[in-house]
């Protein structure tokens, strides 16, 4: 028998590393993807930093910055949004169709404008409107 024909011994293996099944992979890979959260947070400063001058659509933050102070103010936006005449301090302007054949209303209230592009957001605006009544505990809406 000669030397080459005998099988490897522990020794020879040694030198011979395989990385093990159960692992988990390079952290560096998961690295280069970031997560959905802060791309959609950069979308969104792009959005703004490019329509910088654009009327706003968020009725939610509208709602924060112009708050109705007591219910003579809530019943005037109110009656603004229901009749699309400009109320108390109020403004409402219109601003011609959407496509669907919508009307679309600019809302101006003391502190900043809104646009309203459909009557769905409208009324969700009237909804929140009733809920904000119903938590500070103002009276019933009566006509």
């Amino acid at each position: 028998m000669s030397l080459r024909s005998l099988p490897p011994t522990i020794s020879d293996q040694q030198e011979v590393t395989s990385p093990a099944l159960w692992e988990p992979e390079e952290p560096d890979i998961l690295s280069r993807f970031p997560p959905a959260a802060s791309l959609g947070a950069q979308r969104l400063a792009e959005h703004r930093k490019r329509y910088a001058n654009v009327i706003r659509t968020d009725l939610i933050a509208w709602l924060e910055q112009n708050d109705p102070v007591d219910f003579a103010d809530l019943m005037d936006l109110r009656r603004a949004l229901y009749s699309f005449r400009s109320m108390g301090k109020y403004r409402i302007q219109l601003q011609g169709t959407t496509q669907g054949g919508e009307d679309k209303l600019e809302l101006i209230g003391p502190n900043t404008a809104v646009l309203i592009v459909s009557n769905k957001s409208r009324h969700y605006l009237l909804r929140t409107l009733c809920r904000l009544r119903k938590a500070r505990g103002w009276p019933p809406i009566r006509y």
